[in-house]
């Protein structure tokens, strides 16, 4: 029996229990940034933190290491639900994960960045190039003048 586009909006989303419902969500998961996070926090750590929020995708976490394979401080993990996300940012933020208080932000840039032309995300570079270049100067400018 198929449903009207009414019932199905409905219907809660079905688990993710098998292996391609996980990749589709973290293919279109909400990603979270883990940072200052310390050279303890492996991606076991990460997945036993998170995954009390139902919606954590299994085998999303991770961390990104160096050549020599030391920690690079900060890592991801992925949501199917935004909600969990920022159940996770509330309760986590600047809270010990670890030895030391990590940093929590969604990663929206991915989101966006799909919805732009590359033309659109060449003009989004520049001016942000432009910007930070007005700033430099800026920030010497001031430097300059409480030196004098």
């Amino acid at each position: 029996m198929e449903r009207s586009p009414e019932e199905a909006a409905q219907l809660p989303p079905p688990p993710l229990d098998d292996e391609g419902e996980r990749r589709r969500a973290a293919a279109n998961g909400f990603h979270m940034f883990v940072g200052n996070m310390g050279a303890e926090v492996d991606e076991a750590f990460l997945t036993r933190v998170f995954s009390q929020f139902a919606s954590f995708v299994p085998g999303s976490a991770r961390v990104k290491r160096n050549a020599d394979g030391t920690t690079r401080c900060y890592g991801y993990v992925t949501f199917a639900e935004r909600q969990d996300l920022e159940a996770a940012k509330a309760e986590f933020n600047d809270q010990l994960v670890g030895t030391r208080p990590v940093t929590l932000s969604g990663c929206w840039r991915n989101e966006e960045a799909r919805r732009l032309t590359p033309e659109q995300l060449n003009e989004r570079c520049e001016m942000r190039k432009r910007l930070f270049r007005e700033r430099e100067a800026e920030e010497r400018r001031r430097r300059s003048v409480l030196s004098d």
